[in-house]
């Protein structure tokens, strides 16, 4: 029999546990959709699943390792998903869970019309450095982006106008420009322009993400990416919480950039892409 997922509430019992405490900092975007309305959380008062409404697409799953080996759970949480009818999900979930899911998502994909699109890990590093140091050169300084000053919003719309080739982000620049604008974004400026950015998202009781560092595509290896990360550092310490952030296990030179800043890979997160072929 298929387990039944009610709506729950960020103060739902099954958050008050050690193992959740523990996943806090891998899943850093379900601790803080707890203390926001712009998500829908299921649960069958042992897993979570958490869908958010302001992209549609994004689901994240909470649930024990244990899981791995009930079967019958893993295919109630595929079907779950289903009839939650998101084309193009973007599945997260815990690394040691996610090759099972995965097999029975592509499995029960012949019965729900799902097909795997997409699959890898996304690395989870936490700061573990001190006094991570950058000095600006004396034509450079670094300001915060106020998404209600029409010269702020221009400097960042030109910066992401440059690099939406390389993101992907043509058929979505606007809605991904939006979502920038509303997190705590700086800009490193240089000659009259943003040649980097820092992005600081959400946080859980004791870590805050770095949301995203970009540095102009012609600005590279010039060490703006690691002011933008030592600034973000700093602003995060300063507020009492420690930095963590996601990147592509896959991608090298971010990684790099990372390790040399002091972030240690903690564990990863597993992301599953399907569509809808209905």
């Amino acid at each position: 029999m298929a387990a039944k997922f009610d709506k729950i509430t960020g103060s739902d019992e099954i958050f008050n546990n050690p193992e959740y405490i523990a996943d806090s900092l891998i899943f850093n975007s379900i601790e803080s959709a707890r203390n926001e309305d712009t998500h829908n959380m299921y649960s069958d008062h042992k897993n979570v699943i958490i869908s958010t409404q302001k992209t549609g697409h994004k689901v994240w799953i909470w649930t024990s390792s244990a899981i791995k080996d009930d079967i019958d759970m893993l295919i109630s949480i595929c079907r779950f998903l289903s009839d939650c009818n998101i084309p193009k999900a973007e599945i997260y979930v815990k690394q040691d869970v996610s090759q099972h899911l995965s097999d029975l998502y592509a499995l029960t994909s012949l019965e729900i019309n799902y097909i795997i699109k997409d699959e890898f890990s996304l690395a989870v590093f936490t700061y573990k450095g001190q006094n991570i140091h950058s000095e600006l050169a004396d034509d450079e300084t670094i300001i915060r982006i106020d998404n209600n000053n029409p010269e702020h919003v221009k400097l960042a719309s030109d910066f992401y106008t440059d690099c939406k080739d390389e993101f992907r982000w043509n058929e979505k620049f606007e809605r991904k420009l939006n979502e920038y604008l509303n997190t705590e974004l700086y800009g490193l400026i240089k000659d009259g322009k943003i040649v980097a950015v820092a992005s600081i998202g959400s946080r859980t009781e004791k870590y805050i993400r770095i949301k995203s560092i970009a540095v102009l595509k012609n600005e590279r290896n010039k060490g703006y990416g690691f002011k933008m990360c030592a600034f973000a550092v700093h602003k995060i310490e300063d507020y009492g919480f420690t930095p963590i952030l996601y990147t592509h296990i896959g991608n090298a030179a971010a990684v790099a950039l990372w390790k040399k800043s002091d972030f240690k890979l903690d564990n990863q997160l597993y992301l599953l892409k399907v569509e809808d072929q209905k």
